[in-house]
């Protein structure tokens, strides 16, 4: 196990200077976060104020945010957008055994000095432990241990009376190598299918593509077969574990971008599989924080696909594209339905409270005119509409908590007293806000659902009053 001392440490932790704004709502997260503490309104006045004469602040806002914070344990390094998998991995662990911990974002564009010095590797993630709050001993050193398999073990060590995830025996070895496999020749596979650019003869390179398609469809069907030998629903049986957290980060992502990508349903036949997503769907220390969702995921595929074909873009990825804009264009279209949206007062309080931290940095993406991200997609034109319509929106969350429904339903947006072009700006930002918002970079998944039928159910009002 890497483990390390530096004595630089408690000088640079929290200084990210080097924090570029890579997209959305996320740039404006520099604080440390607690992740087993909900947020909380504090007590409001009674109704539910529209006027714009009678708005609050941001700041008004910002004092009726009140955090349960425990005293953190540690320190998680992830990465600022929340795709790493291996950061993934301890992230689901952390959660499944609820240990009180603060975040620090790392651009892995831009990763900060302190940052390349605290860690040999300069790689996330990385868990400082506070050893002197363990162990409750302020003599004692603090930690670092990087590497994910590194952490998981170390979490499993560290705090002894929580849930055991990393086991010792020959099934857990065997199912953590198996999704070993399961990797290789799946990026084989993808990575063959998008970097084959020799000389290769394009009958010889079909060949090539089938036969390592086919081997990734076999470790599929092995995994499928594993699941259900167990008896699932998890990998192991009726507990999650560690093999669990190693496997989730990349089957989510096959479970909603190869049907764009290469048109392959891993769960289609695959009842062990289909199974084991449902119970990773219903595992709350992942669906309630760490899970992506499908609009996430395939808004992504096309930013992947531009990228990694360069200036150069095939018929394959062409085709690609267009699947992944026209579903992703479907799934905007389903925002403002209620649908299966899970309107507990913590989830709807975690909206506002991201909408209110982050404010500025929203307000400044969704009326940029030089957009690093998604181009295409129409921005706002005036900032102050833009702010209004969120500040509304905002007030809206904190104010309705779980009868967020029926408040967006009877929210009169025309008390704001908007002119024409004010109230289509308003409608045009709020809808790029909901478009732009990524999971879970942004926010949990819950909260966002939450947060897109707000704001396009309002932009949809504000549209109606031109």
């Amino acid at each position: 196990m890497r483990v390390f001392t530096p004595a630089i440490l408690f000088a640079v932790i929290g200084i990210d200077k080097g924090e570029s704004f890579l997209s959305g709502i996320s740039r404006a997260v520099k604080k440390n976060i607690k992740s087993a503490s909900p947020v909380r309104a504090a007590s409001s006045t009674g109704s539910i104020t529209t006027n714009a004469s009678t708005l609050p602040t941001w700041e008004d806002l910002a004092e009726r945010i009140q955090a349960d914070e425990d005293t953190p344990l540690l320190t998680f390094f992830r990465d600022t957008n929340g795709w790493c998998p291996f950061c993934e991995r301890v992230w689901i662990c952390l959660r499944a055994k609820n240990i009180p911990y603060e975040e620090q974002l790392i651009s892995l564009f831009q990763k900060p000095e302190w940052y390349k010095a605290m860690v040999p590797t300069t790689q996330v993630p990385a868990i400082l432990f506070h050893d002197d709050k363990i162990n409750n001993d302020k003599k004692t050193q603090r930690s670092l241990v990087w590497e994910s398999k590194d952490i998981m073990q170390a979490l499993d060590d560290k705090f002894p009376d929580t849930p055991k995830l990393v086991l010792n025996t020959k099934a857990y070895k065997a199912a953590s190598e198996q999704m070993g496999d399961l990797n290789t020749v799946g990026f084989a596979f993808l990575g063959y299918a998008r970097n084959n650019n020799d000389e290769t003869s394009a009958e010889e390179k079909a060949l090539i593509l089938h036969g390592k398609k086919q081997e990734f469809l076999k470790a599929l069907d092995e995994l499928d077969a594993s699941i259900l030998e167990t008896g699932g629903p998890f990998r192991l049986g009726s507990d999650f574990t560690g093999v669990d957290a190693e496997m989730v980060p990349t089957l989510e992502r096959w479970r909603y971008q190869l049907p764009l990508s290469h048109e392959i349903d891993i769960m289609e036949g695959r009842e062990g599989i289909q199974r084991w997503f449902e119970a990773m769907d219903n595992y709350k220390p992942y669906s309630d924080r760490v899970m992506g969702d499908r609009y996430s995921w395939t808004a992504t595929s096309v930013v992947f696909a531009r990228y990694f074909a360069g200036k150069e873009i095939d018929a394959h990825t062409e085709a690609y594209i267009a699947r992944s804009e026209g579903a992703a264009s479907a799934l905007i279209a389903e925002f403002g339905d209620v649908g299966d949206i899970d309107v507990k007062e913590e989830f709807v309080l975690e909206a506002g409270q991201k909408i209110i931290s982050n404010h500025e940095a929203i307000i400044t993406d969704c009326t940029s005119k030089d957009p690093k991200s998604q181009q295409s997609m129409k921005r706002a034109k005036d900032p102050d509409a833009a702010n209004k319509a969120l500040l509304f929106t905002a007030n809206l969350l904190l104010e309705a908590g779980g009868n967020i429904i029926d408040a967006v339903n009877e929210a009169s947006v025309d008390t704001l007293e908007f002119n024409t072009n004010e109230k289509e700006d308003a409608a045009v930002a709020l809808k790029t806000v909901a478009s732009r918002l990524c999971v879970p970079r942004d926010m949990s998944a819950p909260a966002a659902r939450i947060l897109r039928y707000c704001l396009m159910s309002l932009s949809e009002k504000f549209e109606s009053l031109q």
